[in-house]
């Protein structure tokens, strides 16, 4: 059975960007804290929900979504079979639909939001010691 998601985590783990990832000393782990960093300046600029703050919101999630993306570039294979990776990126798409509700329910968006992105911490724990 053909499976795109997998054909595209076998691609990325042929290619010379994922071998100079896994090879570097310093790679991962400077793109691993800035991911974490990028996640303290999206999520920081979301609970001050001030509308002069929108551009840091999407610089974060810009830096947050490229960290992330070169962090499965460094071991596709291995997230793709990863529960936890799974996990997360689920909650990522719940994150991303609470975000589409309505205005009328902010409050209650907003304790949804940090309980997802709580639970997107703990996932990510998870898939760095499995």
């Amino acid at each position: 059975m053909f499976n795109p998601l997998l054909e595209m985590a076998r691609y990325f783990q042929d290619t010379s960007l994922r071998l100079d990832l896994s090879q570097s000393t310093w790679a991962v782990p400077i793109i691993g804290a800035t991911h974490v960093l990028a996640i303290a300046w999206f999520v920081g600029s979301v609970l001050v929900n001030d509308a002069r703050l929108r551009r840091f919101r999407w610089t974060g999630l810009v830096i947050l979504v490229f960290t992330g993306a070169l962090l499965f570039w460094s071991q596709p294979l291995r997230l793709y079979y990863s529960d936890f990776f799974r996990a997360k990126m689920l909650l990522l798409v719940l994150i991303g639909v609470s975000a589409l509700l309505p205005a009328r329910y902010t409050r209650v968006t907003l304790v949804l939001s940090l309980v997802l992105w709580a639970a997107v911490i703990f996932a990510s724990r998870g898939i760095a010691y499995r």
